[in-house]
């Protein structure tokens, strides 16, 4: 199963957020006391194997930098561990309109901790926009029926532009001709102003450097 990262594991091995990969096992404890998880139910037998957590998933991944085997396994087959994140919940915004109700004149915390502990991958047999941002594909599907309100230049120019030769694209299905005519909005081109700007003042405070190789 293709996979993405969404967690930073190691940027320096090309294992961050958004790097592609295949799925291929759960490792588990071999340890682990199974007869704990053994649950009667007149629903499901009795050999009816119940999830638990694993301690890593084994994912390949062909543009890891990870040069040496691990453990024996195969080059590009990298063990992705769990990864544990905290983050906290306001009260109000968990209740909404219930709030006032919940509270009941009692004073209660604003917010809650909530400490979570998965995989940090994700399925990507499809991926957004601002997730392809980046990436270099061999062959794409591309969806060009873009949401009222949400049509951007990004919005065709960045998966359109995701494989190196225009074979390599399919389009999903029939489209508006007009999103290949948007222009781009006020921000966007007062950006690349700037930074044609910032272009051409580095090439000429650079223009007289002199580089020596010792």
């Amino acid at each position: 199963m293709p996979v993405l990262l969404n967690d930073n594991i190691a940027c320096e091995l090309e294992l961050s957020n958004g790097t592609q990969g295949i799925f291929r096992e759960l490792v588990y404890d071999d340890q682990e006391n199974l007869g704990s998880l053994k649950v009667k139910s007149d629903v499901f037998p009795s050999s009816t194997i119940y999830i638990r957590k694993p301690l890593y998933t084994l994912v390949e991944i062909n543009t890891s930098q990870v040069e040496t085997d691990i453990d024996g396994l195969p080059p590009k087959l990298i063990p992705v561990p769990l990864v544990k994140k905290q983050f906290t919940v306001p009260i109000k915004q968990l209740f909404g309109p219930l709030f006032e109700r919940v509270q009941g004149g009692k004073k209660i915390p604003e917010t809650i901790r909530i400490t979570k502990t998965q995989l940090p991958i994700v399925p990507a047999f499809t991926i957004t926009t601002y997730k392809a941002q980046g990436l270099t594909m061999n062959k794409i599907v591309v969806d060009l029926q873009v949401p009222l309100g949400t049509m951007q230049v990004v919005s065709i120019y960045v998966p359109l532009s995701r494989v190196k030769k225009a074979e390599d694209v399919a389009i999903l299905r029939p489209f508006d001709m007009k999103v290949l005519q948007i222009r781009p909005s006020l921000a966007q081109d007062a950006e690349l102003k700037r930074l044609e700007q910032l272009n051409r003042k580095t090439q000429k405070e650079c223009a007289s450097f002199v580089f020596e190789i010792l």
